[in-house]
């Protein structure tokens, strides 16, 4: 029996009413924490011009700000399990929030890389990852759709900027291609016609051609080109990584396996960029870190080819 007065717990996803306000949040959580680590390029000059650094070490301040927001991901279940999801995201915000402020009276590139990049990239994995869960408990029809819309808000990162306008001009559009990109192949996914899982593998091999493909791209419109397709492949693929995760693996055990994937996304963020300028340095031309990215984005789908063959054994055990 329910006390008078208080709330019936729901038990089913809602896949709408309240659950659009849990949307607009992850929505705003991309646009603004996923966002200043997509822009951290601007405040990389101002950090080289303000303290005199070299590129390299003003370059660790956004490596440990974009893998800690990633790769801490494992600690955000513990706190969870702690604290409880609304206590972790508010801690992450504060983490965020008190970051940026002490930066503003930063004296050096270290300090930088504790206040902009270890307070912040902590931050980011408690709010981003809790977003995430409670996303997934409150849609199941129309999973794949709500977190796409708020995948989208990435796209619109470029309005943190506005006062570089070089970069606006170069980057809003594809910003808002890879917007489009994610709300379209989250509402395929969810009509349901084939396995959401069928749809992210294509996406995964459609970026690595266009990436093989990318040291053709010689002249302006063909740099354009691969721009638009890299952006709606990638905004496909992205659309579909945690309605796929739920399908893998259940809202349930969400919270767990999502912790391991950002872990190795950090992993990734930490060690892509310095490899990507290890091999420009040897080899002086940028063709390298293009196959480079198309061979991860193929070797990334092969594991889903094995999908079907996973399962059987499943149903065996």
């Amino acid at each position: 029996m329910l006390k008078k007065g208080k709330a019936r717990p729901y038990t089913k996803a809602l896949d709408g009413g309240w659950g659009w306000m849990i949307v607009l949040h992850f929505f705003l959580v991309n646009v603004f924490v996923v966002g200043m680590t997509k822009t951290f390029a601007i405040f990389f000059v101002v950090f080289q011009e303000e303290f005199g650094s070299t590129s390299e070490k003003t370059g660790w301040i956004g490596s440990i700000m974009s893998s800690l927001s990633f790769s801490s991901g494992l600690l955000v279940p513990f706190i969870c399990n702690i604290c409880g999801t609304k206590t972790t995201s508010i801690l992450g915000a504060f983490l965020i929030a008190g970051g940026y402020l002490i930066s503003s009276r930063a004296t050096s590139i270290p300090f930088l890389c504790v206040t902009m990049g270890i307070l912040p990239g902590l931050g980011s994995a408690l709010v981003y990852q809790i977003s995430v869960v409670v996303i997934s408990k409150y849609f199941k029809k129309r999973l794949a759709v709500s977190t796409a819309i708020a995948r989208s808000g990435m796209g619109l990162t470029f309005l943190l900027a506005p006062l570089i306008k070089v970069l606006i001009d170069l980057y809003d559009w594809t910003g808002i291609t890879e917007s489009v990109s994610q709300i379209l192949s989250g509402w395929v996914a969810d009509q349901n016609w084939i396995r959401k899982y069928h749809y992210h593998k294509s996406y995964l091999i459609l970026c690595s051609i266009t990436n093989l493909l990318a040291p053709l791209a010689t002249t302006f419109p063909l740099l354009m080109t691969y721009s638009i397709f890299s952006a709606i492949f990638s905004g496909g693929y992205q659309a579909l990584i945690i309605p796929v995760l739920v399908d893998m693996s259940g809202h349930s055990m969400m919270h767990r396996f999502f912790g391991f994937v950002t872990f190795f996304t950090g992993i990734a963020v930490l060690s892509g960029p310095p490899l990507a300028g290890w091999l420009y340095d040897y080899t002086q031309t940028y063709t390298g870190s293009f196959y480079f990215s198309g061979a991860c984005y193929l070797l990334s789908s092969v594991s889903l080819f094995f999908v079907p063959l996973a399962e059987r054994w499943k149903s065996r055990v």
